[in-house]
């Protein structure tokens, strides 16, 4: 224990006095080996040392009492170090602090090293307790909150304290079956989860482990939120499963879609869990180990459906939900529950049997005409098969399946004004109102009484309107039964490739959003006479789609919005087009899953580069710096628009050495391990990119002669620990070469993951720096401000030996 003093007081400033001994004084407890007069006398001697070493070269020293009995046993030795501890920091930092009543929270600004060593101490303390053996778990749940209390939420591995807290917690749990562990054991691995890097290899079984506890607290309470959870969970894990490794993840998420319906009764729910159950046996061929399990599930999906168990078992009634028995009463709740229905479909809708514009308002007295709600009403007079919450869900779904249309907007188009009010079958008008009656008339014909079209179904005029619209226009396309494709410049011979509907900006994310598509050419005929419900499941219409967009299959038919693979997803805009410059960020929000303010006017440089630095801050994805031309004046690290993405990054690779050399130096390869590991993402904030680097100073810039021209360039480039090599670029470089550092962006997910000592790893990580890579040359301003120097061609930069290598520096450049 002494030991573990004396390491801390090093860690902690000279004012800090950290006692060399520690007194282990027996309390009144029932159990304590002393009686309590001679623990009083003992308490009282204690106090009188303390007194006389007050007194003494000015320290300020105190006792504390501790809530156990030192029988000879070094865990509870440590629990007193501990609390000792944890004492003389809140002690004196009331003495040597300024701020009004301050606490161990206020320590990391002034002494972090102080906190963290306490931490240490706590982890250190927690290792011996487990490595004892001791089956003390209140113990070691004091330990693991203490550790965690002493590291700072910034800190990289502050899931890891959660994580410590949660695992004993369970222990605990399954001892004493407690629901205020396990509700604690929830709320600690979801705040893990939710603070991991997206692409943490542990996060997948921080992940499992929160399912497994929801699940758990699901069985015990039924509660819908909690199962509400576990889908979300498992959907997420599906995501993050390799394609051919999915049938387990398929069939969880499709047992616990049935047991929300076997809750709820929504039918939608037993038809996915359907659909993925076949999903897994396709998965599954004769022969596999999981075969015989996808059927018996698959057997068993269908059976619920057959049963229609959910139906007949709803625990949520409208009878005992609603404020009353009355007819006035029941109806009010049930306009309740249509009015949060409808939130999820656009604001407006078009009355394709009337040809009228309706508000939520008209919407809802359309729906109260309906059958569906007559048959609603009839449910909830009879007692017995009062209907849930769920199936009126379920039912204003089904009434307001709607279809979408996509196009070319060209002169003429009708706006909401020229609607509204109207019927639009007995208006005369030019070429954009005979598209929009044209529309309205398949989307009828093919069953939907409703439709929506983005030229009159949005207030362009408010804009709080138009920025709800443009934030919500993906959903709205993802929640339509049918998207309809009007191709104006094809004809029945015409080929897709041609339209200039795939050159269009909003075009992108309304193909990749819909479910399902038809498209139509120029006399409203379908495309190629395919007369099926879906072309997104037509191979050979897809291939023509692929073609024209260079989407791969998978993501037509599956896409989710998010940040993965970003780089891939601005090059599939990269030559699109539109009308407003802003547009051509703004219709990347949906596809990327962001929600930023709509400012029209801003300029389409800056749209963009609050998009870049959104998706930068959110992911640390670098794959975005990877482009050639022009810079933005939002940030040097970005382009000034899209077309530069259109380059897909050549890859380099030089072939593996599979034998090590006999002089690989373990340390040096673990000092540079470290120093990788201890780097953050990048991130984005106060107009400032910070990047995490290798650096590579540049040591000379020598000018050559150019052959591209007179506006350009060239340069040989001579850096520290690179072969030389030639950039070309638009601008002089200035003869300092101290001025300038190429650097390598480093992203966190690229380390290999390491265990203990493991030489194997240190191997991997030397073999993947040797590969070339797209260097960004940095010019070096006042303020420890860096810009990027925009170059007309990539940088490849090879290192030069494994040497150069494990002598790397790294930095965080901040890039305006």
């Amino acid at each position: 224990m002494v030991r573990h003093l004396e390491a801390l007081g090093k860690a902690l400033p000279n004012k800090f006095v950290v006692p060399s001994h520690v007194y282990v004084v027996p309390t009144s407890k029932p159990d304590s080996t002393l009686p309590i007069e001679e623990s009083s006398q003992r308490l009282s001697q204690l106090s009188t040392v303390v007194s006389t070493l007050n007194g003494n070269r000015g320290h300020k020293w105190h006792a504390s009492v501790f809530p156990g009995v030192f029988r000879g046993q070094p865990e509870v030795a440590w629990n007193a170090a501990l609390l000792l501890l944890k004492d003389v920091t809140k002690t004196q930092t009331n003495e040597f602090f300024t701020p009004p009543r301050p606490s161990l929270r206020h320590m990391p600004a002034r002494l972090p090293d102080a906190r963290l060593a306490l931490k240490e101490l706590c982890d250190l303390l927690l290792r011996e307790f487990k490595k004892s053996g001791s089956d003390d778990l209140g113990a070691l749940i004091t330990l693991a909150r203490t550790s965690l209390e002493f590291t700072p939420p910034e800190h990289p591995y502050y899931y890891s304290g959660l994580i410590s807290l949660a695992n004993v917690l369970r222990e605990r749990f399954e001892e004493e079956d407690g629901d205020v562990d396990l509700d604690e054991v929830i709320v600690l691995r979801r705040t893990a989860w939710e603070c991991m890097r997206p692409d943490d290899p542990e996060r997948q079984t921080v992940l499992l482990d929160l399912d497994d506890c929801l699940y758990e607290r699901f069985r015990r309470g039924g509660a819908v939120a909690d199962l509400e959870e576990i889908i979300s969970l498992r959907r997420a894990a599906l995501e993050r499963t390799p394609p051919l490794n999915r049938c387990r993840q398929l069939l969880n998420l499709a047992n616990s879609l049935v047991e929300k319906f076997e809750k709820l009764g929504l039918v939608t729910d037993v038809k996915e869990a359907i659909d993925l159950g076949r999903t897994a046996l396709e998965l599954c061929p004769q022969g596999h180990p999981d075969r015989a399990l996808c059927e018996d599930c698959l057997a068993n999906y269908l059976d619920a459906k057959t049963r229609k168990r959910g139906a007949r078992a709803c625990t949520t009634e409208v009878g005992k939900n609603s404020p009353g028995s009355t007819p006035s009463d029941i109806k009010q709740f049930v306009k309740k529950i249509v009015f949060e229905a409808l939130e999820t479909i656009p604001l407006r809708l078009l009355h394709t049997p009337t040809g009228t514009l309706c508000n939520r308002d008209i919407q809802l007295s359309h729906f109260e005409r309906s059958p569906q709600y007559r048959q609603l009403l009839s449910m909830m007079s009879t007692c017995n098969s009062q209907p849930s919450a769920a199936q009126i869900h379920e039912a204003v779904k089904e009434f307001f399946r709607f279809a979408t249309l996509s196009h070319r907007w060209a002169s003429g188009e009708p706006s909401l004004r020229d609607v509204e009010d109207t019927n639009i079958y007995d208006v005369d008008g030019g070429d954009g109102l005979e598209k929009l009656q044209h529309f309205s008339t398949l989307a009828l014909r093919r069953g939907f009484s409703w439709a929506w079209s983005d030229t009159c179904c949005i207030d362009k005029g408010s804009s709080a309107e138009l920025q709800e619209a443009i934030g919500s226009m993906f959903s709205w396309y993802a929640s339509s039964s049918l998207t309809i494709v009007h191709l104006f410049d094809i004809s029945d011979t015409g080929s897709l490739a041609d339209s200039a509907w795939f050159e269009r900006g909003w075009t992108l994310q309304e193909l990749l959003a819909s479910h399902a598509v038809l498209f139509y050419t120029r006399d409203w005929s379908l495309y190629m006479d395919r007369d099926i419900a879906n072309h997104k499941v037509d191979d050979a219409l897809l291939k023509e789609v692929e073609k024209a967009t260079g989407i791969e299959k998978q993501h037509l038919m599956n896409f989710y919005p998010g940040l993965d693979n970003a780089r891939s997803r601005l090059h599939w805009a990269s030559r699109r087009r539109t009308t407003r410059p802003e547009d051509i960020a703004y219709s990347l929000f949906g596809i990327f899953g962001i929600h930023l303010p709509i400012i029209y006017g801003e300029s389409a440089k800056i749209a963009l580069g609050r998009l870049l630095a959104e998706i930068v801050s959110r992911s640390g994805d670098v794959s975005v710096l990877d482009w050639v031309g022009e810079a933005s004046s939002f940030n040097s690290c970005f382009p000034a628009d899209l077309v530069p993405y259109q380059m897909v990054p050549p890859i380099h690779t030089i072939p593996s050495d599979p034998a090590r050399p006999n002089d690989l130096e373990p340390e040096r390869a673990q000092k540079l391990y470290s120093k990788l590991a201890g780097l953050p993402r990048a991130g984005f904030g106060n107009n400032k990119l910070t990047l995490p680097s290798i650096i590579h100073q540049v040591t000379a810039v020598i000018p050559q002669e150019s052959l591209t021209g007179p506006s350009c360039y060239t340069y040989a480039i001579h850096a520290s620990g690179l072969m030389p090599l030639e950039v070309t670029l638009s601008v002089n470089l200035d003869k300092g070469a101290s001025k300038y550092i190429l650097v390598r962006p480093w992203h966190p997910k690229t380390l290999p993951t390491q265990a203990s000592g493991d030489e194997d790893t240190a191997w991997e990580l030397l073999e993947q720096l040797k590969q070339p890579f797209n260097a960004l040359l940095l010019r070096k301003l006042p303020h420890n401000e860096y810009s990027r120097v925009a170059t007309d061609c990539m940088i490849t930069a090879h290192p030069q030996d494994v040497n150069s290598i494990l002598d790397s520096q790294v930095l965080i450049p901040e890039i305006v």
